[in-house]
């Protein structure tokens, strides 16, 4: 399976995975139309720009699952009216889930100082035996990790502070190297724009296949 191929899109921090019978939905934020086609729907954390629930109304649908935290579980069935039986509330400790749509997901640590251990958490979400690190709000990566696809934060202002050198160092610390890099969470911020093209200049330089996706 063409890895790429089942990225609909990435904005700011939101990602789309999808294939001919699965939708899967990281942060939906900033969407432009709502297609209500997510059989799931991954929340890292509740900060604004990854909890929004005005998204998560144009992409949801009757039976959609939820993995977030529980602190956004909370909001879904308060906000939102989510039944609780289609919600399941995780952080960076539980094992790997399951789904019966053909997704596995595992939680991983993502943390900082604006992101205290256990507020949120990162993801590994594995579709067509494809598996998507999605690294969430932090400063460090996952070491243990392998993944197909690796989607990095670089906004460096919240998280990855000196990306150009932070990035590449997490990413070297990592005991086996992704095979496709995809710079995200920028571009929203002040200053940010050029923030994907700077990073992936390093990464290319040092060897890595890097992929820039937002537009």
């Amino acid at each position: 399976m063409d890895s790429v191929k089942q990225i609909r899109f990435v904005k700011h921090g939101a990602v789309c995975l999808a294939n001919q019978q699965t939708v899967v939905y990281i942060d939906p934020y900033n969407i432009d139309r709502g297609e209500h086609d997510a059989d799931l729907i991954i929340i890292t954390h509740s900060h604004s720009d990854h909890f929004s629930p005005v998204d998560i109304q144009k992409v949801s649908k009757e039976d959609t699952c939820f993995a977030t935290t529980m602190d956004v579980a909370a909001k879904l069935e308060k906000e939102l009216h989510i039944p609780d039986e289609y919600i399941t509330t995780i952080n960076c400790q539980t094992p790997s889930l399951c789904y019966e749509f053909g997704v596995s997901i595992t939680p991983v640590e993502a943390e900082n100082k604006n992101h205290p251990l256990g507020f949120g958490f990162g993801v590994v979400v594995e579709l067509d035996h494809v598996r998507y690190y999605v690294s969430g709000d932090t400063d460090r990566l996952a070491q243990d990790v392998e993944c197909d696809v690796l989607f990095v934060n670089c906004d460096g202002i919240y998280n990855m502070p000196d990306f150009v050198h932070l990035v590449p160092a997490e990413i070297a610390k990592m005991d086996e190297a992704p095979k496709l890099i995809v710079p995200y969470h920028y571009g929203s911020f002040e200053g940010t724009q050029d923030n994907g093209k700077q990073l992936a200049k390093v990464l290319q330089e040092q060897g890595y296949q890097v992929k820039l996706m937002i537009k």
